[in-house]
């Protein structure tokens, strides 16, 4: 896992920002395939504190366009800042065709546990980092 880590990181800090690609039900709403409310609390969480440390949110759904608003409504419920759904955050010379392009992507059905460790390892890396850079009485 260290080289997850490792590589999100370097990532991070080359671009200042990494582009986070969420899945929506049942990995920050719930729905009624699996009964897992506490990763969903926990990847909120981690998503927030990300895109304060220096993250786009995107989320990553495979539902139908009618439901973007609701999802849209939700997330800001949440306090939950997106970027967008289905959607680049920036343009990029790749992943604009079909596929969005990630540094991390957070879903139920792929190792959410894994990717939320990796990514919460990984941000705290980044946030001592930034930390150790303020002046006194600055905060992140």
């Amino acid at each position: 896992m260290e080289k997850y880590i490792d590589r999100l990181v370097k990532e991070w800090e080359q671009h200042g920002k990494i582009i986070i690609a969420a899945d929506y039900d049942s990995t920050i709403a719930y729905w009624p395939t699996i009964e897992n409310q506490e990763d969903i609390d926990r990847t909120v969480k981690l998503l927030q504190i990300a895109h304060e440390t220096g993250a786009y949110i995107v989320i990553f759904t495979a539902c139908k366009a009618d439901r973007h608003l609701a999802i849209q409504n939700h997330c800001e419920e949440l306090r939950l800042p997106i970027s967008g759904i289905n959607i680049q955050p920036v343009p990029l010379p790749y992943g604009n065709q079909n596929k969005i392009y990630a540094n991390v992507f957070l879903d139920d059905r792929a190792g959410l546990s894994q990717a939320l460790d990796i990514l919460e390892s990984a941000m705290y890396i980044i946030r001592g980092k930034q930390a150790s850079k303020l002046t006194e009485g600055e905060t992140i």
